[in-house]
């Protein structure tokens, strides 16, 4: 879903990992996406209070900045908790020097820093705070918003591939999948056509495509 969402917004994610629970692992890999300028660093899960959730520790390595008690985090999970407030809990609010909290209704604050923004990994948890984190830095817009058709041709992927290749090219702001079944027979193959949704005269043109070559392998 949040991969979805981000292509919604015309910012399809550059890249998606599963890390283990490994502070060197987070770390590496954190600094790499920090180098190559990578915005939003979107981080989810291992921000509890046992020993195996180091995803803090992972982002203070990788912005080399300490962690500390954040005030405000430890004073929202001492009134959530109250004399449940564990030695482990209070670990949660241990986070990179600076950072800023993310507001979680239901739990403990997720927080961001340098561009990178840390959530709890409960999906009834994530999917609202990362919505209001993304509405703020990447809103929708009529712009932005990518909508997406499918079409299946009775013909194989490379009859088509040369035609969709010179549709792409001169139409640079489209994405065009091309899905082969080469189980069924007759060959058929899926068009994924993915525009901006204000773009209704691109989908006009595409289909007007897919029209043509329709007829030229198969005509009538």
């Amino acid at each position: 879903w949040l991969l979805e969402d981000l292509r919604e917004r015309g910012h399809p994610a550059e890249l998606a990992l599963i890390l283990p629970d490994s502070v060197a692992s987070i770390a590496a890999w954190l600094r790499m996406l920090l180098r190559e300028q990578c915005f939003p660093v979107l981080v989810s899960g291992g921000l509890g209070g046992t020993h195996d959730d180091c995803t803090r520790e992972g982002i203070a390595a990788a912005l080399q900045i300490p962690l500390a008690r954040h005030r405000d985090c430890f004073q929202i999970l001492a009134a959530k908790y109250g004399d449940q407030f564990t030695t482990g809990r209070q670990r949660m609010a241990m986070l990179p020097e600076g950072c800023d909290l993310i507001p979680n209704p239901i739990g403990a604050p997720g927080f961001t820093l340098n561009g990178v923004y840390a959530f709890p990994g409960f999906p009834n948890m994530l999917k609202p705070m990362v919505r209001l984190v993304l509405d703020s830095i990447l809103p929708k817009s009529d712009s932005s918003v990518y909508l997406a058709r499918e079409y299946v041709l009775p013909m194989s992927e490379g009859m088509i591939a040369y035609d969709i290749e010179r549709f792409t090219k001169q139409h640079p702001e489209v994405r065009i999948g091309l899905y082969p079944h080469a189980e069924r027979f007759p060959l058929e193959v899926t068009v994924r056509l993915r525009y901006k949704a204000h773009d209704q005269r691109l989908v006009a043109d595409f289909e007007n495509l897919l029209a043509t070559i329709r007829q030229k392998h198969h005509p009538t």
